[in-house]
């Protein structure tokens, strides 16, 4: 049976929003704020990596957590966790007062993101029929540019006062959460849609077509780290470009990544390999182009968009892999991929401040460019039409 446009829009809307919260606000906009947070609370660029690497490393430890309790405690409760992490999280960046402070209370704000993504992906798998889980999956992920898009035009308007800006930001979380509980569904019932195309030889963990899914994710991850943590720092200290130009291109890189929002059609055209690779191309060239030419606003312009669509393309690529190789287990399916991602970037945040800090950023971000082109080996194994049947399920 059919779910009804309303219905549908309850779910999908609502975990666009949290998404951009926790993801968009709580997690990537460390990086646009880090010019003036470097001001404020004095850090060099190792240790504002490895306080950006605390982000990664709370989403680690969170989405484990939160693949469990997803399925103990239903996704309405974890949701409402991770609303409640970013808002508190987000107040404490707002009034820390020195490097280690802010360490704890950046990584209490990337919890969010690890506890918001598992029960966005079960309750999707829930409530909405098989033919539409890739897009509404794929549109929920899209809200991490909301949030990209809203913390840069926030910096535009208050470019050194990010204290005031975390605060508004928290202000958002603490809405957006009393909206979760409000109009989440409450149903904690067995997978009512998923269940339909349970294909996977087993319910364990371990799968063996999971293994291409973990290089592909954590090296995505790792690839993508010099430029959330520190494009902001190259078009201003190398590039000799304005701060305020740093809040443009989180404008335009959220703006762009909208476009992710079409991945699960792209993908069901494509397949998942060709759009995996395709985007680790684009991903790869905004990364070297922002390093070769960090003076050029035209040039950092166009690299954020391109970094932007590459980000949140291969995100929605990576969870469609990843349900599609646990599709018996949603919360599963979502996390692993995510957790890759994250894992790629506790490593890469602290490599790429060190590479900063004792080469150049070109060097730095040729290397990690380069890391994106040799993830282009891993493909998804024995893909097939199978693995996409909302064209093939009746509406």
């Amino acid at each position: 049976m059919n779910m009804t446009a309303s219905s549908s829009l309850r779910i999908v809307l609502p975990g666009l929003i949290l998404t951009g919260v926790c993801y968009g606000l709580a997690r990537f906009a460390y990086g646009l704020f880090l010019p003036g947070m470097r001001d404020t609370v004095g850090m060099t660029p190792t240790i504002a990596g490895v306080i950006g690497s605390g982000s990664y490393l709370g989403y680690c430890v969170a989405i484990i957590l939160s693949m469990l309790l997803v399925e103990r405690l239903g996704p309405r409760r974890v949701a409402l966790m991770a609303g409640l992490a970013a808002s508190l999280g987000m107040a404490m960046i707002a009034v820390s007062p020195s490097p280690w402070a802010l360490s704890f209370a950046v990584l209490f704000a990337g919890m969010s993101t690890g506890l918001a993504s598992p029960p966005l992906a079960d309750v999707v798998a829930r409530a909405i029929p098989l033919r539409g889980q890739a897009r509404a999956n794929t549109l929920i992920s899209s809200g991490t540019s909301v949030g990209i898009a809203l913390s840069g035009a926030v910096a535009l308007v208050a470019a050194e006062q990010w204290r005031s800006a975390y605060l508004l930001f928290t202000v958002m979380a603490v809405a957006t959460t009393f909206w979760l509980a409000r109009s989440m569904p409450r149903t904690q019932g067995g997978n009512r849609h998923s269940a339909i195309r349970s294909k996977a030889p087993g319910h364990g963990l371990w799968r063996r077509d999971a293994l291409p899914l973990i290089y592909a994710a954590t090296g995505m991850g790792f690839a993508s780290t010099a430029y959330w943590v520190f494009a902001g720092e190259v078009v201003v200290e190398v590039g000799g470009l304005s701060r305020e130009n740093i809040s443009l291109l989180w404008v335009v890189m959220g703006i762009a990544g909208l476009l992710g929002g079409a991945g699960g059609d792209l993908i069901r055209r494509l397949g998942v390999t060709t759009v995996h690779r395709l985007f680790l191309v684009m991903l790869a060239a905004a990364t070297l182009g922002l390093a070769l030419f960090p003076g050029s606003l035209a040039t950092a312009l166009g690299s954020a968009a391109l970094l932007g669509v590459a980000y949140m393309m291969l995100a929605g690529t990576y969870l469609v892999w990843g349900v599609n190789v646990y599709s018996d287990r949603p919360a599963i399916g979502l996390g692993l991929p995510f957790l890759m991602i994250a894992v790629g970037q506790v490593i890469g945040a602290p490599v790429a401040g060190a590479l900063m800090e004792s080469t150049s950023a070109r060097f730095t971000f040729a290397a990690f460019a380069s890391v994106a082109i040799l993830t282009m080996a891993v493909a998804y194994r024995n893909e097939s039409a199978q693995d996409y049947p909302q064209e093939q399920e009746a509406a």
